[in-house]
């Protein structure tokens, strides 16, 4: 049932917000707002919107959600605004700082804001939690990560790196926690804040990011995504290098030399110094494969096999996080403990078991194809491939060249399992599974000593799991429960 808002409860003093009326609809910091002034319309009441409301009830605004979803949670102390196709006018009045989720395609919103609250800035629930971070916590050393694929384990990876240096970072951001949340937690606690901030920004978090201080400023990769929200390729490609926005002179901004969009971003970068990442003159894997060793540009020198993930992708991740970690000043030796004791992030490439000399590796996590290639490409083994689900509309063909060099058999599972069955034709052995169990059974069948299994699906999963995470885990789970021996 729809509840109903009471606007009253709200607008009382917002008309008289001190600098309300003079402030931008956006590209300015709330740090300089009275929060117990200030009136806040979130729109979103997903994860991120539920955190910035939360946060700004805190810090003593008044709040009000709105969703279109007339049964979305709202946090207490929270005027909801539910079940409306858009945004109620009177919603707006008195609004002083609208917060977009980033879920939410911003430009309709921004477009009433204009026309009914024309003085409210306007931020992301990521650009109103940076701000905050740095009016409470003072200037933090600041990483932003994004990309197509890769993004999360490399966030991952270069925390784990600055905590292996004996730093203090919040990594989060579209992976994990909310910063909004984190930022609730430590000041309901009276916690020390963070002494780095580690941030995965997705392409959605980056159309509201304000200009923040930034350290190091990375995209690791542009393939076709989202392109029910962006009108081209080159838009998403502009979205992800709003990423460099906030670098000054002494910061590091960090690029792929072999992707496509690389000469499109690197006109992009302004302040700050560019490394180009597997490029010789840059950052590079040296050796066939994953590679021996990984080159940074100073000539530091790691060994690949300090890193237990396998995959030339993987080389690439860390020499991404590598050189954001050495920017931010933790040691070589720091980081190479770093890396031995990262094992990766569940779903992708995940070491599930050895059996019979055959490896099983859950890579559910990669739902298009650009994210098997990068998997699978130098990986160190022969491998039958466990592919297929709800399509995307990826083009599949350049997984018929990954099967041609590297491939045993594939097993095509899913609504898509027959254009995967197709593509493999003439290429590998192929069959058809029409249960994870049996996709197990008939890969294991086909694998031999020293080949392995993965579960790299280049689909979405909605056709018989919930999310990828379950298909992984069913996936483990079958893998596990696999007799000793064949």
């Amino acid at each position: 049932m729809t509840r109903e808002p009471d606007f009253a409860r709200t607008t009382g003093s917002a008309s008289t917000s001190s600098g309300s009326a003079a402030a931008p609809a956006s590209g300015s910091a709330p740090a300089d707002l009275d929060f117990a002034r200030t009136t806040a319309l979130v729109i979103g009441a997903g994860a991120s919107g539920r955190a910035a409301a939360e946060l700004l009830v805190f810090l003593g605004a008044r709040v009000r959600l709105y969703d279109q979803n007339p049964d979305a949670t709202v946090p207490a102390g929270v005027v909801p605004v539910l079940g409306a196709a858009d945004v109620p006018p009177e919603a707006l009045a008195g609004v002083d700082l609208m917060v977009l989720s980033p879920g939410v395609p911003p430009a309709r919103f921004r477009a009433a804001q204009q026309e009914f609250a024309p003085s409210a800035r306007v931020h992301g629930e990521m650009s109103l939690s940076l701000a905050i971070a740095a009016a409470r916590f003072g200037r933090l050393p600041t990483v932003l990560i994004t990309g197509t694929n890769g993004k999360s384990t490399v966030t991952a990876l270069t925390g784990a790196l600055l905590a292996a240096g004996g730093m203090r970072p919040f990594v989060g951001g579209n992976l994990g926690v909310p910063l909004a949340a984190a930022l609730l937690e430590l000041l309901r606690s009276r916690a020390p804040g963070p002494d780095a901030l580690v941030l995965e920004c997705s392409s959605f978090q980056l159309e509201t990011l304000d200009r923040a201080a930034t350290d190091v400023a990375m995209v690791l990769n542009i393939t076709p995504d989202h392109l029910d929200r962006y009108p081209t390729l080159e838009d998403y490609a502009a979205t992800k290098a709003r990423v460099f926005a906030g670098l000054d002179g002494d910061g590091l901004a960090l690029l792929d030399a072999g992707d496509t969009f690389t000469p499109f971003l690197r006109a992009r970068v302004g302040a700050g110094r560019l490394v180009l990442v597997d490029d010789p003159a840059g950052a590079h894997i040296l050796g066939p494969g994953p590679g021996d060793s990984l080159v940074l540009p100073a000539g530091d020198t790691v060994p690949r096999n300090a890193l237990p993930i396998p995959g030339r992708h993987n080389s690439k991740n860390a020499l991404f996080a590598l050189l954001a970690a050495r920017h931010l000043g933790v040691g070589l030796d720091a980081c190479v403990r770093g890396l031995e004791g990262f094992h990766g992030l569940p779903h992708r490439m995940t070491f599930v078991r050895e059996r019979a000399g055959v490896r099983f590796y859950d890579d559910s996590k990669a739902t298009n194809v650009a994210s098997v290639l990068a998997s699978l490409d130098g990986f160190d083994r022969p491998f039958v491939l466990i592919a297929g689900g709800r399509a995307k509309g990826d083009d599949l063909t350049p997984l018929r060249d990954l099967l041609r060099r590297s491939g045993r058999a594939l097993v095509a599972i899913g609504e898509s399992a027959d254009a995967f069955h197709a593509l493999a034709a003439g290429v590998v052995e192929a069959r058809r599974a029409t249960s994870m169990a049996e996709a197990v059974e008939v890969a294991a069948a086909l694998a031999g000593r020293g080949d392995a299994v993965i579960l790299s699906p280049a689909c979405a999963s909605y056709d018989w799991f919930k999310n990828y995470g379950e298909r992984g885990d069913t996936f483990a789970r079958l893998v596990r429960a696999l007799s000793a021996e064949k």
